[in-house]
């Protein structure tokens, strides 16, 4: 049994996502109890993590770059090829700047999450608006490759649950536990 890539790419999405909003709204509530700081910094470890799968190095499988060039764009679609300038305009950012934020989550998870390096001092965290929102985009970009399979009569499931609704449900979710 094969597992459809599609399927692997919205799970990580969804992952990162979660990790995030989760994170960030422990990190602005501050709830009372201590295990609460433990608990924000693993939410933030799995987004840096997730977002390093999808985002991070263009070596591994789960990477946009290698997912995009097995899934094909429709002729006539009018939706452009996912990449770097679609992300950095989305952002309203430069490539540049992107990139430099790029080599920062890799860096963070290279050298801290996934493989301790004791010998690295990290200093600068990423604040993880930038991944939220990345995320985001891709996550919309997959939605509408999805409508134009299912326009060109090819058998999809597209997610009836919107961004705004997607987010707004994390938010839920985490707010009814750090009463």
């Amino acid at each position: 049994m094969t597992i459809d890539p599609l399927e692997v790419q919205f799970h990580l999405v969804h992952d990162c996502i979660r990790a995030a909003v989760y994170a960030d709204f422990i990190a602005r509530k501050k709830p009372q109890a201590e295990a609460w700081l433990s608990i924000c910094d693993m939410f933030y470890s799995e987004a840096i993590i997730t977002w390093n799968v999808i985002f991070g190095t263009n070596s591994q499988n789960s990477h946009w770059k290698k997912m995009i060039n097995h899934l094909s764009i429709p002729k006539g679609s009018k939706i452009k090829p996912f990449g770097e300038e679609i992300i950095s305009e989305y952002l309203d950012i430069t490539v540049e700047e992107w990139g430099k934020y790029h080599e920062l989550m890799r860096k963070l998870r290279n050298k801290r999450f996934a493989h301790f390096d004791c010998e690295v001092i990290q200093e600068t965290f990423p604040n993880l608006t930038w991944a939220i929102r990345s995320a985001y985009l891709y996550r919309e970009w997959l939605i509408s490759l999805l409508f134009e399979y299912k326009k060109s009569g090819k058998q999809k499931d597209v997610t009836k649950t919107t961004g705004e609704e997607m987010l707004k449900i994390f938010e839920n979710q985490i707010a009814e536990i750090c009463k």
